[in-house]
């Protein structure tokens, strides 16, 4: 299990709102919402650890960028070589516009020949929601502090304090896992490369551990719709966000 550090409803809602005012969220929407509910609950993950390699071959902007430069340039000064404009308008201006556009044009037209081959290596100790129920709060890109935990012990719990047990077994978590670690490397790639050709991930998980982790649930209100926002009661940090 994780130590509950942020041990009450005060402490919980002051973590909610320096979230918020550092942007997740929005300091106009804590401002905006009214707190409806607010419950400390020790949930179940299975933390399954994921080695993840990804080969990606994607357009090499660096060069496409120079490519089009020079032959943009070379175009325009060509062009001006060949004299004025012929109406009297002369210099230099219109065929270097001209040759640039061109130059993006063709550039443009031939972005599939400069690809380049990158590798991403990740470890992961990927948590994994065990109760069914509350699969739709499943951690996206999320990491506990594993390096904290201790022994279960419910001395530790606070009285009144929800503990649940999980109903999805381990071999369906290690599935999951390599399900959502498979679409974080994805999303990583995608906001870190730019016209992605093609992409292979290849991922290896190792046995489960059975971790039991203390979860604030914050309910708010706003403009009609609800948020829900799980926060770590361990760090303090936000696990996820939902709208509904």
């Amino acid at each position: 299990m994780l130590p509950l550090t942020v041990v009450d409803q005060a402490a919980a809602t002051q973590r909610i709102h320096e979230t918020m005012d550092k942007g997740f969220l929005h300091r106009h929407l804590q401002e905006s919402s009214t707190l409806e509910e607010m419950t400390l609950t020790v949930v179940p993950y299975w933390v399954i650890p994921a080695s993840a390699r990804t080969s990606v071959v994607a357009s090499d902007m660096t060069m496409e960028v120079g490519s089009i430069a020079t032959t943009a340039a070379i175009i325009g000064v060509m062009g001006a070589m060949g004299g004025g404009d012929r109406r009297g308008g002369g210099g230099f201006a219109g065929p270097l516009l001209t040759g640039a556009i061109l130059g993006s044009t063709m550039g443009a037209g031939n972005r599939g020949g400069q690809t380049k081959t990158y590798e991403m290596d990740e470890n992961y100790n990927f948590p994994v929601v065990a109760i069914k129920s509350l699969t739709e709060y499943q951690p996206r890109g999320y990491q506990f502090h594993l390096e904290e935990r201790t022994l279960f012990d419910v001395q530790k719990v606070p009285k009144g304090t929800k503990i649940l047990n999980g109903d999805i077994g381990e071999d369906v978590a290690r599935y999951q896992a390599k399900t959502l670690v498979d679409q974080l490397q994805s999303d990583k790639a995608h906001s870190k490369y730019h016209m992605i050709q093609k992409l292979q991930t290849d991922i290896d998980v190792g046995e489960g551990e059975l971790l039991h982790a203390p979860v604030w649930f914050a309910r708010y209100s706003h403009k009609g719709g609800k948020i829900v926002l799980v926060l770590d009661g361990n760090s303090g940090e936000p696990i996820n966000t939902m709208g509904f």
